[in-house]
């Protein structure tokens, strides 16, 4: 699980190193949070991504249009 009293700083070079990151800490608190009745419901073995990935999607869209990177353009 994730370690909240370890600092540190880490400086993400690429959008992708990004996205991977805010992925794991996403995926890391999802798992030991997430109720069993939500991890294990049916048809879980049909989903096209899970629910970490629709979740790391959303957040890192949102952060990136607050910083006004909404655009494929910019990026």
């Amino acid at each position: 699980m994730l370690e909240l009293n370890k600092n540190s700083i880490t400086t993400i070079n690429n959008l992708k190193d990004f996205i991977t990151v805010v992925f794991v800490i996403i995926d890391d608190i999802y798992h030991g949070i997430t109720p069993a009745h939500i991890k294990f419901r049916r048809n879980i073995d049909k989903a096209i991504m899970s629910d970490s990935e629709i979740i790391t999607i959303s957040i890192v869209g949102e952060l990136l249009r607050k910083l006004g990177l909404d655009s494929v353009q910019k990026i």
